[in-house]
């Protein structure tokens, strides 16, 4: 493939090295498609299927529809040609609901061809209707908001059932996220080492794995990895050293408890650990009544630890401690190895070497904003998963190119962060 055989040639040249430093980012990309709400979408999925059926199956589809589906389903599904009515809409949603059944019953039943099945666009289908829909007492019924599967599993466009639809922070966007890594180093050009294509869905911090195997694969592992909040747990930190001997350097959150929220009161960070004796000391020296492995709805396992009830009520800083209905103090931690390795992270990213270090990883976002504005790395050409990250090798690819062609014409340094020239008569500190 172009990109590997681009980072072998590098790699030959001197121009990158396993070890080292290199860092990681993301950013979203829009699908080749238009974004369609819950009502076009199951329309144009039951207009894609009867033009593909109008295609291979002409004969058998005249016997299947009504006159008025010519109607309904002879041109694109707009939201400005739909009802405007509230009352009319969700009678369409419905209508479009029992067309549908009918013709995957048809296609399922004994007497079609049993090839009709095979059509992509008829699984397509299938998928969205058990998404959409469900059959109540024999009849059709839309699905409430509340009763969608998780946007990890929601087809969102006909056109291309892989992309997704994802919020973050204040972005809204159909498609993919492409993560880029690179190398960080003060000599020698910022060189991408591995491009991952994910669904718009997939969380950052399920691609540090894959990011390390890709690399180990290609024998550029760094030494150290400068990422941003989104690609580091416990679990990564502890998977990071263990498995490839990397150090994933990157914020770790403080905690998700309203006292670790607020800054006040007691959050875990104030008791005191024994994981030997199995024992949690509170702030104001009480000893825990229970300690006890639990599994949560993920399957991860945490130690839920309890405190007294007596100790509790009696003490003068409950208020501090729980909000708890019942009074009582109760802890989740992670196991031993999880929990030691946050600690650590915790009290190293308060140091100022970790914040000297972490300063660099700012450069990535330099190379997405590159592959944005010179090389569309934010919006696919193709439909697809696959076919998108392909889109994404070969624009690192080019990408690399460029950089290294710049660097060994000595055209230019490498550019630093840009200051207005206002901020830079600020007197340095």
């Amino acid at each position: 493939m172009l990109f590997d055989q681009v980072l072998e040639r590098f790699k030959e040249y001197g121009l990158i090295k396993g070890k080292g430093q290199q860092r990681t980012d993301s950013t979203h990309v829009l699908a080749a498609v238009r974004n369609l709400n819950r009502l076009e979408c199951v329309g144009e999925t039951l207009r894609r299927v009867l033009d593909d059926l109008a295609r291979v199956a002409p004969d058998w589809l005249l016997v299947q529809v009504a006159p008025d589906w010519f109607d309904r389903y002879g041109a694109r599904i707009e939201a400005y040609r739909l009802p405007k009515g509230q009352a009319d809409r969700e009678a369409l949603q419905v209508q479009i609901g029992q067309d549908g059944f009918h013709i995957l019953t048809a296609i399922y039943g004994d007497a079609a061809p049993v090839w009709l099945r095979e059509i992509p666009a008829v699984e397509v289908m299938r998928q969205v209707w058990i998404q959409q829909y469900y059959v109540d007492d024999g009849q059709v019924k839309w699905r409430d908001k509340k009763n969608l599967p998780p946007h990890k599993q929601l087809i969102v466009s006909p056109d291309d059932p892989e992309a997704r639809n994802r919020t973050k922070r204040k972005t809204n966007w159909t498609g993919y996220a492409v993560h880029l890594t690179e190398t960080s180093e003060p000599k020698g050009p910022n060189i991408i080492t591995n491009v991952e294509t994910t669904p718009a869905t997939t969380a950052d911090v399920e691609v540090t794995d894959t990011i390390h195997e890709a690399l180990a694969s290609k024998d550029l592992l760094p030494n150290e990895h400068l990422v941003d909040a989104g690609y580091t747990s416990a679990e990564q930190l502890l998977n990071s050293q263990r498995n490839y001997h990397v150090d994933l350097i990157g914020p770790v959150a403080g905690g998700g408890s309203w006292q670790a929220k607020a800054g006040k009161g007691f959050d875990v960070s104030c008791f005191a650990v024994d994981w030997e004796t199995q024992t949690v000391t509170c702030p104001q020296g009480k000893t825990s009544q229970n300690w006890r492995i639990r599994r949560e709805k993920y399957g991860h396992e945490f130690v839920e630890i309890r405190f007294a009830p007596a100790d509790c009520h009696a003490c003068a800083r409950l208020s501090n401690c729980t909000r708890s209905k019942r009074g009582v103090r109760v802890i989740s931690l992670k196991p031993q190895a999880e929990y030691e390795a946050l600690e650590s992270a915790r009290a190293r990213q308060a140091t100022d070497e970790f914040k000297t270090k972490y300063k660099k990883r700012a450069g990535v976002e330099g190379t997405i904003s590159q592959g944005t504005r010179s090389f569309g790395l934010r919006r696919s050409r193709y439909i697809g998963l696959a076919k998108t990250h392909l889109q994404h090798l070969a624009t690192a690819a080019a990408m690399n190119l460029t950089r290294a062609m710049v660097w060994l014409m000595e055209r230019k340094p490498k550019a630093q962060t840009r200051r207005s020239p206002f901020a830079a008569l600020a007197p340095a500190t």
